[in-house]
């Protein structure tokens, strides 16, 4: 049976399909173990608002969960998770772990930067949560003039298949400062020295300062490697809104190589699953990460 049964399709399903420019496989690599390549996910699944009225959480949970699940996505970094959304999702998306804590608290208070990965292909190693702010380490601190706590989750996973690891890296950054954007680019840019993805909505666009002070170390930007044009991840839930902004990315460590990226569009009685859309990337690893 398929991940995602018949009875859950949407009546529309709209994938944006974005194919890597040069990246086809050379004549020795065409035949490579599946465990070179990893499918990572980001998704800002908009927090449970009730106010969202026909978009509210409990109208679109098991669309929500069952895209995850059926993405196919080995790791996911979700973004404005509360911790009853997160529950709600694993009950369908039972093969993910999670791991992450409320910006608020550090425990179970407020929206959660969570990571998700496939338990029966990776298994934990270490985690860790820090703040977008002046003092990292200190718990729901506001950074420079941004308007709430921001956080990285930062993962440490092993492949069980052949004890490789993959660090990642999953954030949201604030929605109005602009210093905070500024500055919280240069972290991630440090906390990447040792990383291999960075992903979440960063809340800027490619043509703003952070987005180079990201890129500036090196890190590509996977969607810049694709064949078409740009396509925006925050669009509202209304596909007619006219709204079209990209500020959802992933970030890859330069060693290893974007085969194709996915902004999955779906759409459901006229209506998407968020208010952005989830970028879904094949990754193949470099041979001797370990």
């Amino acid at each position: 049976m398929p991940l995602f049964p018949t009875r859950h399709l949407p009546a529309l399903c709209t994938v944006l399909s974005l194919t890597v420019f040069g990246c086809s496989p050379s004549q020795d690599t065409i035949v490579e173990r599946p465990d070179m390549v990893i499918d990572v996910m980001s998704f800002n699944i908009r927090y449970d608002n009730p106010a969202d009225g026909q978009d509210a959480w409990p109208l679109r949970t098991d669309w929500v969960a069952h895209l995850i699940d059926s993405s196919g996505a080995d790791v996911v970094g979700l973004q404005e998770a509360l911790y009853h959304q997160l529950l709600d999702i694993v009950m369908v998306a039972s093969r993910f772990e999670w791991v992450g804590v409320g910006r608020d608290d550090g425990a179970m208070s407020g929206e959660f930067s969570p990571v998700l990965y496939d338990r029966e292909r990776f298994e934990l190693l270490d985690v860790d949560t820090r703040w977008l702010s002046e003092t990292p380490d200190s718990v729901g601190s506001v950074g420079w003039d941004a308007a709430l706590p921001r956080i990285a989750t930062i993962v440490t996973l092993r492949q069980r298949s052949d004890g490789r690891t993959l660090r990642v890296l999953n954030t949201h950054f604030d929605h109005r400062g602009e210093l905070a954007r500024a500055n919280s680019a240069t972290l991630v840019k440090q906390w990447m020295s040792d990383s291999d993805i960075a992903m979440g909505d960063f809340n800027f666009q490619p043509d703003e300062a952070p987005w180079d002070s990201v890129t500036a170390g090196g890190l590509v930007d996977v969607a810049l490697m694709m064949e078409k044009g740009e396509e925006g991840t925050f669009r509202s839930f209304d596909p007619e809104a006219g709204i079209s902004n990209r500020i959802d990315y992933v970030f890859l460590n330069p060693a290893h190589q974007a085969q194709k990226v996915d902004i999955l569009a779906t759409i459901r009685n006229g209506r998407f699953p968020s208010d952005h859309l989830p970028v879904l990337a094949s990754i193949r690893l470099k041979s001797d990460t370990k």
